[in-house]
């Protein structure tokens, strides 16, 4: 671990941030107002192993609420932020919330994920803001159903996702063997398998984009973001695993189905590297699943909704 916080430099909110890539340094600066609002700030680099890592950003790094560990890319974007949920854990954390370090959210925001989960601390929950998509300029997947006044969702992205640290042994890790694709649906799913409620809270605001734009018109009209062959890998293998399982809602299951019949045509058609996404579509098909962790149904309280 980078950084050793105890006595009066010891935060209570801790907000999880996995770093990869060569803008790694830059993000951690952008990060730096936080730690200004009195939020403590674990950074996780998790470049692969045979880089050189990140470089510490000064502005945050000198900081005495800022704490660096290493993950080396074990388990992709899952083990990261697992990594980091551990060492704030370690560090006394009360909150956790869990960041891409492209989004944009402020620390009022933040303070608000907070605030809500205190409303409510013998409950069950998992908080997230609303989702602004930058590229589309419009809300991502809004949330219709109510829980006292509260949007419902029964997903929520990674990013923004705050809870209770004395939960963390309820919602257990994100599932490492599905590296990234998928990880944010599987562990949202098990959570509502374990009595959990996903709120999005109404009046903060998360700023994210979602992939690169996509070359084609057909596939921007059909929502579709461009990304890599060995992303499309594990979207195709993690979709087979997530299909199979009981606790994910057949509703859903059914509309990833017909994603999964129809998207790798797309891939073939419309996108680049099209020899690299045929490898990668029949690696996705023949591959052994992931031996994820299934779903322990914990007994929940009957709540009112």
């Amino acid at each position: 671990m980078g950084r050793h916080l105890a006595g009066r430099d010891a935060r209570q909110h801790w907000v999880v941030v996995p770093l990869y890539g060569p803008a790694s340094g830059a993000a951690a600066q952008a990060l730096a107002p936080l730690l200004e609002a009195g939020l403590g700030l674990l950074l996780v680099d998790n470049n692969p192993a045979d880089t050189a890592g990140m470089a510490p950003s000064p502005a945050a790094a000198d900081h005495p609420g800022c704490c660096w560990v290493r993950n080396a890319n074990s388990s992709g974007i899952a083990g990261g932020l697992n990594c980091g949920v551990e060492a704030a854990l370690a560090l006394g954390a009360r909150t956790i919330t869990l960041l891409d370090q492209d989004s944009g959210i402020t620390s009022a925001g933040l303070q608000d994920l907070r605030e809500l989960l205190e409303r409510y601390p013998c409950e069950r929950l998992l908080v997230g803001p609303r989702i602004w998509d930058q590229r589309r300029r419009r809300w991502h997947g809004p949330a219709r159903n109510r829980w006292r006044g509260y949007p419902r969702t029964r997903l929520l992205i990674s990013s923004g996702t705050t809870f209770a640290a004395a939960h963390w042994p309820l919602l257990s890790p994100f599932d490492g063997e599905l590296f990234i694709d998928f990880v944010d649906h599987a562990w949202c799913f098990r959570a509502q398998a374990a009595g959990f409620v996903l709120l999005q809270h109404p009046e903060v605001r998360l700023e994210q984009q979602f992939g690169e734009p996509h070359p084609h018109r057909l596939c921007r009209w059909l929502g579709m973001e461009l990304y890599s062959p060995q992303r499309h890998f594990y979207s195709l293998r993690n979709l087979r695993w997530l299909l199979r399982q009981g606790w994910v809602p057949l509703d859903l299951r059914l509309k990833e189905l017909v994603k999964m019949l129809v998207k790798p045509w797309l891939w073939l058609l419309f996108e680049p590297q099209r020899r690299a996404n045929a490898r990668a579509i029949l690696a996705a098909l023949a591959a052994p699943l992931p031996r994820a962790a299934g779903v322990t149904v914990r007994a929940a309280e009957k709540r009112d909704p």
